[in-house]
């Protein structure tokens, strides 16, 4: 008998599905005191008045932001935004909580199918925020449950239906609206922070989608030429990553600190140093690859997002937006020998070395910044999209490409006459434009998307996108490796 029941109970606990998301206690609390017969499921979804509310969680890179300005220190969960039901009496819609978790109330449409509120109801403020939750991967999903195509992003790795625009099939698997155009070659790496995926594939055939798979928030991308190797950050883990190109597995990790919050990376050109900016810890350090271990660190203000080497001038560019502050180290003793202040934010940076020029994209100024160094001061300000985040070059330095987070269009500035002569606008499925990068014969651009699956690559003679190719997952930072210019 005894055996018996042990074997029930071993099928029973079996057959459960891990639940692996845990409740705060203290938000329990505060939907509690809101909602006192608020009873919650397994799946941390709870029901109020036969009325059912499914939770989202934050990006990871979220929960990082209340340690890095307090130790880990106890802050009281409290409601901070909610939106009323029409009838001003019903249950709210939405419920968004001071950790980043938010609850949204099941709606019963006439046809049988259940959903939730729209975007268009959430405030500007909120939206961005909203679209890079996720429903958690132990969710129970409704009966008939679907969600419309533009919030998509929040589905992660559910299997929930999408409710689309008249005559389009939102549900098909889409590889791409075209087969890879002639002329489009190279490795392009993706990092999705979202779902800790690391994807990879040829642009010269689109049939094959790669992923490597971690456990962490895989975030910006270096790649080591002499030795041909990918290295990743993590944000999330503390970790880098370091990848054989073309190869479905992590060759070896790094771990760095706790806290160290690794941003951006760039390696040596013989392999042997990695150059990482680490953002919560708010260093610049420089770790030999070969020894595992650090050679120098280097103090930073708070909150340092972005850098560049110049190696001919022995300079280190480092960009702090909460200072609005651009830093320059000394590459020999890595001192801090000047700084510049960049009004708006500055976070993403390149540099023009063949005529002396860095350029920012200032994030809350919606502008880009064209600073001369040996002049040491700001030649021109572009004022562009709203929400700039990515940039990138052209070689002959004849024009800037910039990706608008909140407008979602790419802005092209002539660096010649200094204008705006252009701006192209993102198709839907491509939701915030993080990243971009020209490929080596500078005629394609590609565009990675922050909150839905698809990536755009636009033909910069045209003007327009002429490839939508959905990689499975939202994408963060991308690089790309030309196997004939990378000997």
């Amino acid at each position: 008998m005894k055996r018996t029941s042990l074997f029930l109970l071993t099928v029973f606990f079996l057959s459960v599905p891990a639940f692996c998301i845990e409740l705060p206690d203290d938000l329990k609390d505060c939907i509690k005191k809101k909602f006192p017969t608020a009873n919650f499921k397994i799946d941390n979804s709870f029901v109020v008045n036969n009325e059912t509310f499914l939770p989202l969680l934050p990006p990871p890179e979220e929960d990082l932001k209340p340690i890095a300005k307090k130790r880990f220190a106890k802050k009281k969960i409290e409601l901070v935004y909610s939106i009323l039901s029409e009838d001003k009496k019903s249950l709210p819609r939405l419920l968004w909580f001071s950790n980043g978790w938010i609850y949204v109330k099941v709606l019963k449409h006439s046809n049988e199918t259940q959903t939730i509120l729209t975007l268009s109801e959430i405030s500007d403020k909120y939206r961005e925020k909203f679209l890079k939750t996720k429903f958690p991967s132990d969710l129970i999903v409704p009966k008939n449950f679907i969600v419309k195509q533009d919030e998509s992003s929040i589905i992660g790795d559910l299997s929930i239906k999408k409710e689309c625009p008249p005559n389009q099939d939102c549900n098909a698997k889409l590889l791409s609206t075209n087969p890879a155009p002639s002329g489009l070659k190279g490795i392009l790496y993706l990092t999705s922070p979202d779902t800790g995926k690391i994807i990879y594939l040829n642009l010269s055939d689109f049939s094959m989608i790669n992923n490597i798979q971690t456990m962490g928030t895989p975030w910006e991308i270096a790649f080591d030429k002499t030795n041909k190797l990918l290295f990743v950050t993590d944000l999330a883990k503390d970790q880098i990553y370091e990848l054989k190109l073309m190869e479905n597995s992590i060759l070896k990790s790094f771990s760095l600190p706790s806290m160290s919050n690794p941003r951006d990376i760039e390696i040596s050109s013989d392999g042997t140093l990695a150059y990482i900016l680490e953002s919560v810890a708010n260093d610049f350090a420089v770790y030999q690859t070969k020894e595992e271990k650090y050679f120098i660190k280097t103090k930073l203000p708070p909150n340092p997002t972005g850098f560049s080497l110049l190696k001919e001038l022995n300079l280190i560019a480092i960009t702090c937006p909460n200072a609005n502050d651009l830093i320059f180290l000394n590459a020999n003793d890595f001192s801090i020998v000047n700084h510049i202040m960049i009004d708006g934010g500055p976070e993403r940076i390149i540099t023009d070395l063949s005529r002396g020029l860095i350029y920012t994209a200032n994030r809350v100024g919606n502008t880009v910044t064209e600073y001369d160094i040996e002049a040491k001061k700001i030649k021109n300000t572009f004022h562009v999209g709203e929400t700039p985040v990515s940039l990138a070059i052209h070689p002959g330095g004849k024009w800037l490409y910039v990706g608008n987070g909140k407008s979602n269009s790419i802005s092209i500035v002539d660096l010649e006459s200094g204008q705006l002569t252009d701006t192209i606008n993102l198709p839907i499925e491509t939701q915030f434009p993080s990243d971009i990068k020209l490929t080596a014969d500078s005629k394609w651009l590609v565009v990675t998307s922050e909150t839905t699956n698809t990536i755009s690559i636009i033909d910069l003679d045209l003007k327009k996108v002429a490839v939508k190719l959905d990689v499975g997952a939202t994408t963060h930072a991308a690089y790309l490796v030309d196997k004939e210019s990378e000997k």
